[in-house]
């Protein structure tokens, strides 16, 4: 029998090794604000038809969970895989784009934003690879799917193709909550909630992920006020997208799917991801 664990250890240590070895890591330092790594793969070819899709890591910033994680979706699949990683002491609140604290704190100082975070990396990639396609994908998950909505919410760039997000700790609702629990003190006007409401988007839950005790799940007023557990925070979020997008008669384009058996997972939520994002990104025969 230890024979037999032996073995399965050193598989997966080998398959790690592999993968790892697939893994380049950047240094994105042209801008006026800390240096971000970004650990990206590449396909097999670069052509017309490749793409750059971003995914963006939860709050405990393990790049190298999320990278795996992805990797195992993307290795075989025409798209640049990047992950950059916002390391805690550079970017404590990225999740709320840099623009408040947890508590509602608004940060005034836009040095401190990351509204056009993804937009540089993605010029930066087009550049470096000559990239043909003018748009991106971007997936996130717990922390990162905060980042996302938020980004789509609030982001300076247009170029966003498809994006998925799962399981969110909490989000900023439409409504009149002070910001990043609403758009009180964050206004969004028509049109750029138009762009939100009709972007593609594929919403996920965790069926099981309902624990009001995980370490992680904020407890704040703000965030209580949305739910008791992520499933419940998630459920109302959507509720408040839809019934937003018909009171101001606006195209809501967003696609809900609860993963059966699935609690706060990262490699069961980008399993269910990324066959969504990168459906249309094998290689031609």
């Amino acid at each position: 029998m230890k024979l037999v664990y032996r073995l399965m250890f050193l598989q997966v240590l080998f398959l790690s090794t592999l993968i790892f070895a697939d893994a380049k890591i950047t240094t994105f330092a042209y801008w006026d604000k800390p240096d971000v790594d970004l650990w990206y793969s590449l396909p097999k070819e670069i052509n017309k038809n490749t793409k750059v899709l971003f995914v963006i890591h939860g709050a405990s910033r393990d790049v190298k969970r999320y990278f795996r994680a992805a990797y195992k979706e993307a290795k075989d699949k025409n798209v640049i895989l990047v992950v950059p990683h916002f390391k805690k002491e550079d970017f404590r609140y990225y999740y709320t784009l840099g623009m408040s604290t947890n508590d509602g704190e608004i940060i005034s100082n836009d040095n401190k934003h990351l509204t056009s975070s993804i937009s540089s990396f993605f010029k930066y990639f087009q550049s470096k690879y000559q990239l043909f396609q003018k748009s991106y994908l971007i997936y996130g998950f717990s922390g990162g799917s905060q980042f996302v909505h938020r980004y789509m919410m609030y982001g300076d760039d247009q170029a966003i193709d498809k994006a998925a997000i799962g399981s969110a700790g909490w989000y900023t609702f439409i409504n009149s909550e002070p910001f990043p629990y609403g758009i009180k003190d964050k206004p969004i006007d028509k049109d750029r909630m138009a762009r939100f409401m009709s972007r593609e988007v594929l919403f996920l839950l965790g069926e099981e992920d309902n624990s009001p005790n995980h370490s992680s799940l904020n407890s704040s007023k703000g965030a209580m006020n949305q739910g008791n557990n992520r499933l419940e925070r998630g459920i109302r979020y959507f509720q408040n997208l839809t019934k937003a997008s018909e009171k101001l008669e606006l195209s809501f384009r967003w696609r809900y799917k609860l993963v059966k058996g699935l609690d706060h997972d990262t490699y069961g939520m980008t399993e269910n991801a990324l066959p969504y994002l990168l459906s249309d990104q094998d290689y031609e025969n």
